[in-house]
């Protein structure tokens, strides 16, 4: 008995073992591949009806393992996880599930059992055994080859649907799917299959184009193996029926007409060969490509006659692979109105007024005799019916009744029509003729239309404005003629046309320009005036219709070319010469400006009327020549409004040659003067004169005197003397007891050439008179240029540069004076003279360059007295920034300045204390003028002068204010004949007397001392 109970109670134990392991499921593949780098995921669910986990989302994954259990995924204790697995697996426990992933495969992956535990500390190896359900893992290194499917019609043209399928075991990592297609309405599926495995679709469609084409399908798995799958589509070729089509369903007799001719093919090889069964009219073949279908269309060019009328138009096409189709149309031909032998000419459309007539011009022909007693009938078209506008017999419709009638003979074969007064209700309609001894009614009208051959009527409710126009260019002074144009369609009463705004009397003349359309012109001609502004036409129709135009004439003021007529012969330089141009021209108005090509020269201009409306304006120019000139043109030219016009001269200019003086080293003139025969000066500015004679103590001058050879005195200290022309503007610079006669004129006019002579009177005035005492003045118009030195091509912003600018002159008593286009740091102007007179003034200045890279010009203006001027401009490159060099500049310059303040201070402190002790100056000894401008001096050598005894020549050629004499100032002449000229408005008193026993005999003078200055 105990025996047999304890073999109950074993099978009691093993039962409840048994009933409790039943209790539990779980689903999960037992093998299942991945695929190498990329994921693996293992489906798995589990189930119970008894014993439930108090944690069903608590899953731990296990290798299997006799005697240990390896963990290969847990979330509680991660670190628990063999190696591997370590980091490369996780699970999915919802809904009852306990799948795992792992990502990515391995190798060391392959041949691997591993099993789930659902809440494995609550569910014990007595409840359920595991374990006992394990999955192999099999790693594999290809992947599976897609596979493509396509269905639907296989003709090339039509879609078919292609799907490509790949399965695989990553379901949360899906492979991705390509096609070699075009995608068009695709999608992509994921579905699971039996065994953990997955499948994902990708689904097209696809329009085939070739009867032979390719597709392939691409899959790339995660890890990045690829695999892929060809499939070649075999499609059908098909053909669609021939059509034919043409713009109209009927076809004109005699005239040419497009019919087509469609073949459509969905392979190119299929090319087919078009013909038709009227072989002789000619035809054009053209094959194109829409979308995925072929078309071959021949176009043929055909004219129907009558007899073509219900026969067959027959297309036929020969396809390449044998296929042949046809297709044929009935052909409808419309005949010609007047076929049956006569036709007419009308216009398509003709225009007339409201309330006046209009004429619709109408002739008829037959093609074989004219039958007699012919009847012209009108009608207004319309769609059904044919109302009669105008016949004998007819009921006439309302709106034309009693305004109708034939203008000509029917048997001239005229069908014209008059409508005698038209209303707004006629516009837009249609009318026709009909020629024939039967009633149009008596002909059937089946496919025929009148439309093409009607005249339309446009009406308007008002006059068009008349056309005007003018013949040519209307220039004053010359006749013109002006037309005005109007069309109408009335013959019988054409309108009236008016002339207004010019004078004359209009002719009239009618001319047939179209059918039923007239033109009348009015013309009138008369002689052109300035003050013609506008013609005016207006015309006038009989229904009362006015319209006016107006054109406006823009009359053209002609004018000659200009002449010159006091040209310019062989001159002589620096004499002036009276050059005039005129030039005749119509209009007050168009009064022209006439220009020179030589600037600084002075000109004149007058203006007079010649007769009515034509003016003469007359241009003198005082021409001053050079030798440079010689050889060039002289151009005057007339600017006027609508143009210019020009003459021109060439210039012959000799140089002057000194004439010969009868009275030269004439024995009476024992003396000579020490005068250039030939001197420079520029016009409007002034000239000095040197002039220096031998003078003698025991004898003092009483005056000097300069005139003309003829007599005329342009300088005596009597202005009584002095001839109106040089009045006020001649003064001698120096004391003429010293021997000093240099003579200033001021503001040279461009004759004041001379020859100038000069001569002394001595007591009881007797004239005393010098060889080599005359000077002949070479005029100049336009100052030198001047020149400066050079600049370096390059320089960097902040550098000082140095640069002068010098000009040569004969007007030391009012010398240029100078203007910079920069600013400067310092200034220095200095003036220098030579033996001949001839006189330099240089401007020297300092300046820094300024900053920015770039190209800078540097301009140096001269401005001669009274107003002349001339610039020098040279091109300089500024490199870098200034800005650091102003930084340091400026404090340098600073302190310079302050030196030189306390310099100045401590020098004038020092300079009273010594004039406090030294003795007042001791009067030098005077000297010539002469003396002072010679190059060698005695005096100079044996006792230089004092400082404060130095003058500048300016101040030795000041004028007393209160007795209009010339005083000097001492100077003492360095050794390489160079004077520094200081240029201000004060003038001096002689300060030292004259000396008795300096003077220099007398020389003679060459020509070629004095080429210096002006225009050789």
């Amino acid at each position: 008995m105990p025996g047999l109970s304890h073999i109950l109670l074993s099978f009691y134990i093993l039962g409840y073992i048994f009933c409790g392991s039943r209790a539990w499921h779980v689903y999960m593949p037992g093998n299942i591949q991945g695929l190498v780098g990329s994921c693996l995921v293992i489906p798995c669910t589990f189930d119970y009806y008894s014993n439930p986990p108090r944690r069903p989302d608590r899953v731990v994954w296990y290798q299997y393992n006799n005697h240990k259990y390896p963990k290969v995924h847990d979330n509680w204790y991660p670190s628990d996880v063999i190696g591997i697995f370590y980091r490369k697996t996780r699970v999915f426990t919802y809904n009852q599930k306990c799948s795992l992933e792992i990502y990515p495969v391995t190798w060391h992956h392959h041949r691997q059992r591993i099993y789930p535990w659902v809440d494995p500390e609550n569910i014990g190896r007595y409840t359920h055994r595991f374990f006992d359900k394990t999955v192999t893992i099999e790693v594999v290194s290809r992947p599976g080859t897609p596979s493509i499917m396509i269905s639907g019609s296989m003709k090339v043209g039509q879609p078919v649907i292609v799907q490509c399928t790949v399965y695989h075991t990553c379901s949360t990592h899906p492979p991705t799917l390509s096609l070699n297609i075009p995608l068009r309405s695709h999608s992509l599926t994921h579905s699971s299959t039996s065994g953990g495995t997955s499948k994902t679709t990708l689904t097209t469609t696809l329009n085939i184009e070739s009867d032979h084409q390719s597709v392939e399908c691409s899959v790339r798995h995660t890890g990045g193996l690829t695999a892929k799958a060809t499939n070649t589509l075999n499609a059908e070729c098909s053909f669609s029926p021939l059509t034919i089509s043409h713009t109209s369903d009927e076809f004109l007799e005699g005239q040419a007409s497009k019919v087509s001719c469609t073949a459509s093919y969905t392979c190119p090889k299929h090319i087919p060969t078009l013909t038709w069964n009227y072989g002789s009219m000619p035809a054009s073949t053209d094959t194109s490509k829409r979308g995925t279908e072929w078309r071959s269309v021949s176009t043929l060019t055909f004219t129907a006659s009558a007899k073509d009328h219900g026969q067959s138009l027959t297309c036929s096409a020969q396809f390449t692979g044998g296929q042949r189709q046809e297709k044929s149309i009935t052909l409808r031909v419309k005949r010609n109105m007047l076929s049956s032998g006569w036709s007419f000419t009308t216009p398509g459309s003709i225009t007339g007024i409201k309330g006046s007539c209009i004429i619709i011009p109408c002739t008829f022909s037959y093609s074989i005799s004219q039958p007699d007693d012919l009847r012209v009938i009108w009608y207004l078209f319309q769609s059904n019916g044919y109302p009669p506008v105008f016949g004998e017999k007819q009921n006439i419709i309302s709106k034309f009744n009693g305004i109708t009638s034939l203008i000509g003979s029917v048997g001239e074969r005229n069908c014209s029509l008059k409508i005698e007064k038209l209303e707004m209700s006629h516009n837009q309609d249609r009318l026709y003729p009909w020629v024939d001894l039967n009633p149009i009614t008596s002909y059937h009208s089946v496919g025929h239309t009148l439309y093409d051959k009607t005249s339309q009527l446009i009406v308007l409710d008002h006059a068009q404005e008349p056309q005007l126009s003018i013949i040519g260019i209307p220039r004053v002074g010359e006749e013109s003629t002006v037309s005005c144009n109007v069309r109408h369609a009335c013959a019988s009463a054409p309108p009236t046309l008016n002339l207004d705004g010019v004078p004359g009397k209009e002719a009239i003349t009618d001319t047939l320009v179209s059918d039923g359309i007239w033109e009348r012109r009015a013309e009138r001609t008369w002689l052109v005036k300035e003050e013609d502004q506008s013609v005016k036409c207006t015309v006038s129709h009989r229904s009362g219709q006015k319209a006016t135009s107006e054109l406006k004439l823009n009359v053209e003021c002609p004018y000659d070319e200009i002449t010159m007529t006091e040209r310019p012969g062989v001159e002589t330089e620096g004499v002036a010469k009276s050059v005039i141009c005129s030039v005749s021209y119509k209009c007050k108005k168009n009064k022209p400006t006439i220009e020179w090509n030589y600037e600084d020269m002075q000109s004149s201009l007058k203006t007079k009327e010649i007769s009515s409306n034509t003016y003469n304006v007359v241009s003198n120019l005082t021409f001053i020549g050079s030798l440079e000139d010689d050889g060039k043109s002289l151009t005057c030219t007339a600017q006027f409004v609508t143009g210019e016009t020009s003459d021109s001269e060439i210039l012959h200019i000799k140089k002057y040659v000194r004439p010969v003086d009868p009275y030269e080293n004439d024995t009476l003139h024992v003396v000579d003067a020490d005068v250039p025969f030939r001197f420079s000066a520029l016009t409007r500015s002034c000239v000095v004169i040197p002039c220096s004679f031998p003078y003698q103590e025991d004898e003092p001058v009483a005056r000097g005197i300069w005139s003309k050879k003829t007599g005329d005195v342009i300088y005596h200290n009597a202005p009584s003397y002095v001839v109106d022309h040089f009045k006020g503007r001649t003064r001698i610079l120096g004391d003429v007891n010293e021997g000093n006669c240099s003579l200033e004129i001021d503001d040279i006019k461009p004759f004041d050439n001379g020859p100038f002579c000069f001569h002394a009177e001595k007591g009881n005035n007797n004239r005393h008179r010098f060889n080599n005492s005359c000077v002949f003045i070479v005029m100049k118009a336009s100052p030198g240029k001047p020149v400066m030195t050079s600049v370096p091509a390059e320089i960097d912003a902040g550098s000082t540069i140095t640069v002068s600018c010098s000009v040569t002159h004969t007007c030391p008593s009012h010398p240029p004076v100078f203007s910079w286009s920069v600013p400067n740091l310092s200034s220095e102007v200095t003036h220098t003279s030579t033996p001949q007179g001839i006189w330099q003034t240089t401007s020297t200045i300092t300046f820094m360059a300024a900053g920015g890279d770039g190209a800078k010009t540097l301009t140096c203006t001269a401005i001669w007295w009274r107003g002349k001027q001339q610039a020098n401009t040279v091109q300089l490159t500024v490199k870098g920034s200034s800005t650091r060099a102003v930084a340091i500049a400026v404090p340098v310059l600073i302190v310079i300045i302050l030196a030189a303040v306390f310099g100045v201070v401590f020098y004038r402190r020092r300079k009273r204390s010594d004039d406090s002790l030294r003795q007042p100056p001791r009067p030098e000894k005077r000297r010539s003028l002469w003396d002072i401008l010679s190059r060698t001096n005695p005096d100079d050598r044996q006792r230089p002068p004092r400082p404060e005894k130095r003058g500048s020549i300016w101040r030795r050629f000041s004028r007393r204010a209160e007795d209009g004499h010339v005083e000097l100032k001492n100077l003492r002449e360095p050794r390489n004949n160079t004077t520094t000229v200081n240029c201000d408005t004060q003038h001096f008193k002689q300060r030292v007397p004259s000396p008795k026993d300096n003077r220099r005999p007398p020389h003679s003078v060459r020509p070629e001392d004095f080429h210096v200055y002006g225009n050789y």
